[in-house]
């Protein structure tokens, strides 16, 4: 039973999936951990590199799926199988190295340390950026959290899966979310809050991935928006208006 649970959905990460599982084995080595690959039937033999990793560190299980399902679906899966093992923290991450494995202890700890039930990585609190990103995705990312805290009430940063989640929050995040895709991250945000969870956002610097392309295209950002004007309803009408996280917190 392992203490943290570190979930990566993959599709073509073939080049980017060792250096960081290196990384967090360096960078973890008195946590108890477990890291769960969660492979959309990637061309690439991601899956087959997963597995090899797998057999030289003895933590690391594959699920794979038979195509691509969704960013959203395939961390709902992985937050799933982390539970089912009894770990006690949740930690989602991209598998490009735009998140820097190095924050993941400092997450962790706050976590730990802080009584939050989610700690969101955030490039928008005091000390967050972002390194080498165009200004386009810069500005599709900024709008959207900008909507996301003016309409519902949400932190600085709600769109990125960079975050921590305690058990309690992990299995309402399991239970109740329904996105498919990248808009799994401002619901499972949004559930969190419904229940009066406490959320704490920490700084991080994000970097544009370096080795192969984003996943996110027009679709996902019909899919997006579609799901901001169902949340409008869903969430802030229902519930009416939510309790701000603390915005200070984000600066420990």
């Amino acid at each position: 039973m392992a203490k943290l649970g570190i979930v990566l959905a993959t599709y073509n990460e073939v080049g980017n999936l060792p250096v960081l599982i290196e990384s967090l084995e360096d960078l973890l080595p008195s946590t108890d951990f477990r890291v769960f690959v969660v492979d959309d039937n990637s061309p690439d033999g991601t899956s087959d590199v997963a597995r090899w990793l797998a057999s030289q560190y003895g933590n690391i299980s594959l699920i794979t799926r038979p195509g691509k399902l969704g960013l959203g679906s395939a961390l709902r899966d992985g937050m799933r199988a982390a539970l089912a093992e009894g770990c006690a923290y949740v930690l989602t991450m991209d598998a490009d190295l735009s998140h820097d494995p190095r924050d993941v202890p400092r997450l962790l700890e706050i976590a730990e340390s802080d009584g939050a039930d989610l700690v969101q990585a955030s490039r928008y609190v005091t000390g967050g950026g972002t390194v080498n990103w165009g200004w386009r995705p810069r500005l599709r990312s900024r709008v959207a959290n900008l909507l996301c805290r003016w309409f519902l009430g949400s932190p600085h940063e709600a769109t990125t899966n960079f975050r921590v989640y305690n058990r309690q929050s992990a299995q309402l995040a399991v239970k109740e979310s329904r996105a498919r895709d990248f808009e799994f991250q401002p619901e499972c945000i949004l559930i969190a809050m419904r229940h009066g969870l406490r959320i704490v956002e920490a700084p991080i610097t994000f970097t544009a991935r370096v080795e192969g392309r984003s996943k996110l295209g027009p679709v996902q950002n019909v899919r997006w928006l579609l799901f901001f004007l169902g949340a409008l309803f869903t969430y802030r009408l229902r519930i009416g208006r939510f309790s701000r996280p603390d915005p200070t917190a984000g600066g420990r």
